[in-house]
């Protein structure tokens, strides 16, 4: 059944997507929809494609409509207010953990393994976000064929993160160096420059691909291993901070706004995810 409720959903997870280091599988959660929305794209090249087809409708067209009308928005936050900004997005990530918490019923269900690969995450998700730098905004692409072969796996990767709460597909494109020609390239096609539709195209493939193929790997780690995946997921929701955070504030003004930021972010995913049930 289209449900029209959907589009606002997938509006808001790919506004997530927008921001490197925020998941919209993490927005999916907070939305109840996670478990839904994985079984409809694995679901997109069975028998039952129809149905799949129907409910991810309205979730790519807000997915759609939120990269192309907000990009623009996200790129001047950032660029202006950056540090209430990373900190709204921290505050919205932390929310997530009690929900995490609650799902997977650590209390009982998680061991030394469990809490060992959180640590493993942990820590690499702080190596990478430590050894991260900051792309260098790009002003015009030359297209070749590597570049549509790095944009074409790079997609597939993104995507493929993007169904796990906690780490995004932006955050693994700026990893890959990707990130500002795709980002260029939306810009672009805004403006109706059609010249960068080879990129988008080559992109878009692999985030098909990423989607098929993921979607099957984490359905099936979540029936044969659900635990370990549970661990896995609150790892990569914890870890995503390192590669969002920017610091502390320099003036009392800026310290205001920014806890300010942090705690509405953590209250409006607290409480988004507070009713929850059997959303994993």
């Amino acid at each position: 059944m289209f449900k029209w409720i959907n589009i606002f959903k997938g509006f808001l997870m790919g506004i997530c997507e927008l921001i490197p280091g925020v998941s919209s599988g993490t927005m999916a959660l907070l939305l109840g929809i996670y478990d839904q929305f994985l079984g409809a794209v694995s679901r997109v090249v069975s028998k039952h494609y129809k149905k799949a087809i129907i409910y991810l409708i309205p979730l790519v067209i807000g997915m759609g409509i939120a990269i192309l009308s907000m990009s623009s928005l996200i790129d001047y936050l950032l660029g202006n207010h950056a540090m209430p900004v990373h900190w709204f997005f921290i505050g919205l990530i932390l929310g997530v953990v009690p929900m995490m918490l609650r799902i997977s019923n650590y209390k009982v269900e998680f061991r030394a393994p469990h809490y060992i690969l959180i640590a493993i995450i942990l820590a690499g998700l702080f190596f990478m976000g430590m050894v991260r730098k900051e792309e260098v905004p790009i002003e015009e692409i030359v297209i070749t064929a590597p570049l549509l072969l790095k944009l074409f796996f790079s997609g597939m990767l993104g995507s493929a993160t993007m169904l796990l709460p906690g780490i995004s597909g932006s955050l693994v494109l700026l990893l890959l160096g990707s990130y500002s020609t795709i980002i260029y390239s939306l810009s672009e096609l805004t403006s109706l420059n059609l010249q960068v539709l080879p990129v988008l195209i080559s992109a878009g493939l692999g985030i098909v691909a990423g989607l098929l193929v993921a979607s099957r790997i984490i359905q099936y780690m979540l029936r044969h291993y659900t635990y370990l995946t549970y661990a896995l997921i609150l790892g990569l929701v914890l870890g995503s901070v390192f590669a969002i955070y920017p610091g502390l504030p320099q003036t009392a003004t800026t310290w205001t706004v920014t806890v300010l930021s942090l705690f509405a972010g953590f209250l409006i995913s607290y409480f988004m995810g507070k009713d929850n049930k059997d959303t994993i």
